[in-house]
């Protein structure tokens, strides 16, 4: 399990939208065949933590 924390209280995150970022984040996951969650939530309509959680199928 791996999360992103984003300070609440920016709308940047290292010269980035958090929208432009949690799309990176979710191409990312698809691209990988990630198989498994992606939970996103939100304080005050902003990102504040994207937490992903990877099944193992046998």
């Amino acid at each position: 399990m791996a999360a992103l924390s984003i300070n609440k209280n920016e709308h940047q995150i290292g010269g980035k939208s958090q929208l432009t970022k949690l799309y990176e984040i979710m191409r990312e996951t698809m691209e990988q065949g990630f198989y498994g969650s992606v939970e996103v939530k939100f304080e005050a309509g902003k990102v504040t933590i994207i937490k992903k959680t990877e099944s193992i199928k046998i």
